[in-house]
């Protein structure tokens, strides 16, 4: 069979394509490096400067909010303040300090004996400190959405940056200056979207429920 030889025209017009092709995949190849070299930092690329300055702890969204604790014989000794609750509970609900009055913003538990401190849920701690009325505090980040917050402590047994498993004992029930008269205490809050909420209604729902209401 004898070979066809293709025509000089044929021959150039491959030519040219060929060239285009190579030109469009050099181009491509360089605007990679450069984005690529854009946020090299050192010795890492990232893949996404947005995922490290957004990082959240990722929660299952089945996963039911516990009570901070296990123990039995525990009692709520403040309430959390609701603004349509009536007369009584939102008394119960008041903390006095030096003169002044001030709405709950968590719920005080309380107990005769020491009890373990639990993580409500999975999360990371993102703080750890002693605050001046309020104790010891572990603030454990949840999700994107809920944050917790748990005051009041003593024998803190996390650090910032731990990553946290849901009924983890992360401290003990302790005393604060808001609470003076409590030895063995808890003030827990819930925060969704920056906003506080009441955690008594939330109880053994589920995560998704929560960030869905």
């Amino acid at each position: 069979m004898k070979k066809r030889k293709l025509k000089p025209f044929v021959k150039v017009t491959i030519i040219s394509i060929l060239f285009v092709a190579f030109v469009v995949t050099a181009g491509i190849l360089a605007n990679n490096q450069t984005s690529l070299a854009s946020n090299v930092d050192d010795d890492y690329v990232y893949v996404n400067d947005y995922i490290f300055d957004s990082y959240y702890p990722v929660v299952n969204q089945d996963e039911k909010i516990q009570r901070p604790y296990a123990a039995e014989n525990i009692s709520v000794y403040k309430s959390f303040y609701e603004q349509d609750a009536s007369e009584e509970e939102q008394q119960n609900s008041i903390i006095y300090h030096e003169g002044i009055y001030m709405q709950n913003s968590g719920v005080d538990y309380s107990s005769e004996e020491s009890f373990d401190v639990l993580s409500s849920l999975s999360g990371t701690v993102t703080d750890v400190k002693e605050d001046t009325l309020l104790g010891k505090t572990v603030e454990i980040r949840n999700s994107s959405e809920v944050v917790t917050l748990y005051q009041c402590l003593s024998d803190v047994s996390v650090k910032k940056g731990d990553t946290i498993a849901q009924g983890q004992v992360i401290a003990q029930s302790g005393t604060c200056v808001l609470n003076g008269d409590v030895k063995n205490g808890l003030h827990f809050e819930m925060y969704k979207n920056g906003t506080v909420i009441n955690p008594e209604k939330y109880y053994d729902k589920s995560v998704k429920e929560l960030t869905d209401n």
